[in-house]
């Protein structure tokens, strides 16, 4: 890698890094950028697991020492989510990835109106009693999403957590990279198992990636849930738009 890619590599993963822990999407950034480096694309997926994996190790030991992050929900949580990512990294889906990116698109398309237009949904924090077979679903799919593909999984999480669970932004952000980080540890490995991780352009957008994830952490505690909101909106408005085309073109 130049010095000058070596740069922007960085520079790029504390934007995503930045990006992932306050919202999610930061992969719509890098994946593509890992391909422009001259990576496959099932390596560009492997690779930027690295970074995601060590961003969120940083991630949750801040929320962690904030005392937003219960370890304890975090891991109930992760456990059907874990499943599902194994599922998701070792089965071909046998879906038209383009109708996934559509779906996708759509469903944060009305969590961006619903940003808007419902700001109590997500600045409150009012615990549902969602049934326990429901929670494991739903995040069983969400970690075959994560094992699959990884990009756009950070606003399925924000949408279960908050809307589905009823816990507020800065809770929910906290919950999401622990999870994140748990399911990641093994779709990693798979991935490593099969040598397809390049770890120079892993570990350099790592370095990036972290401390997006330390400034992106100061931010959520500093500024709360209405700030977080505010962001939120804007990235996924631009996410869904970028989802759509990539869709429909």
């Amino acid at each position: 890698m130049s010095p000058l890619y070596l740069v922007l590599t960085v520079i790029l993963g504390i934007i995503a890094g930045f990006v992932n822990t306050l919202a999610g999407g930061g992969s719509l950034l890098t994946l593509p950028f890992l391909v422009f480096l001259g990576l496959d694309a099932s390596v560009a997926n492997a690779t930027n697991r690295v970074a995601i994996l060590l961003q969120n190790v940083v991630a949750t030991w801040r929320f962690k020492k904030e005392g937003v992050v219960d370890l304890k929900e975090a891991a109930w949580l992760s456990a059907p989510a874990a499943v599902g990512a194994v599922v998701g990294t070792l089965i071909a889906v046998q879906i038209d990835e383009k109708l996934l990116q559509l779906a996708i698109a759509l469903l944060i398309s009305v969590m961006a109106v619903l940003l808007v237009t419902r700001p109590s949904m997500w600045e409150s924090h009012e615990e549902k009693n969602t049934p326990v077979w429901v929670k494991c679903l739903l995040f069983f799919g969400i970690g075959v999403y994560g094992g699959f593909i990884q990009a756009g999984v950070g606003f399925l999480l924000i949408w279960t957590l908050a809307g589905v669970l009823g816990k507020d932004l800065v809770r929910t952000n906290g919950l999401k990279v622990t999870i994140v980080l748990f399911y990641t540890v093994i779709s990693l490995g798979l991935f490593m198992s099969y040598g397809m991780v390049n770890y120079g352009y892993g570990l350099a957008l790592a370095a990036g990636n972290m401390t997006g994830a330390v400034l992106g952490t100061r931010f959520a505690v500093a500024r709360g849930n209405r700030w977080l909101r505010y962001i939120l909106a804007v990235v996924v408005i631009l996410s869904a738009f970028r989802m759509l085309l990539r869709a429909l073109c």
